[in-house]
């Protein structure tokens, strides 16, 4: 058991529960991919940058790794939600999530993504884990383009 974080539609933010019992507890795969998610990869060099910097991010980790860490969701940050958009950013998701999932905690991961209302980004998550259980889980975050711009 581990930590959990918990992923707030409402909010579009995780965060961590104090419960009676204390912090949350779960087995750590929904945490994981949380953590997975929301860390940003190293661009690559030919990579578009949101910021017009040459920041490319990435975790600091990344430098004792045998595979870079996160994912590259980031790089979304200032589009305007599209088709196109929602769909890199399924790309994006089952990138990180299959390179970083597979083969210890889930033998197939799915995800697909919709624009279920007006500036709202929904992806769906299904895993199946190595011993044929399944997890589910559905991240929806407000997507605020210009609110995020320069």
């Amino acid at each position: 058991m581990t930590t959990a974080i918990t992923w707030n539609n409402e909010t579009g933010r995780g965060d961590i529960e104090i419960t009676s019992a204390g912090l949350r507890q779960d087995d750590g795969l929904a945490t994981l991919v949380l953590q997975i998610l929301f860390t940003d990869a190293r661009a690559d060099p030919s990579d578009v940058l949101p910021d017009g910097t040459n920041d490319r991010r990435g975790w600091i980790g990344d430098t004792f790794a045998d595979e870079p860490w996160g994912s590259k969701l980031w790089l979304l940050d200032r589009s305007k939600l599209t088709t196109d958009v929602r769909n890199k950013a399924v790309t994006y998701a089952q990138t990180a999530l299959e390179r970083h999932l597979k083969p210890d905690y889930a033998k197939q991961v799915v995800v697909t993504g919709a624009i279920p209302q007006f500036q709202m980004l929904q992806l769906d998550i299904a895993i199946t884990r190595p011993d044929g259980s399944a997890m589910t889980l559905s991240i929806k975050q407000r997507w605020e383009a210009q609110a995020n711009a320069l």
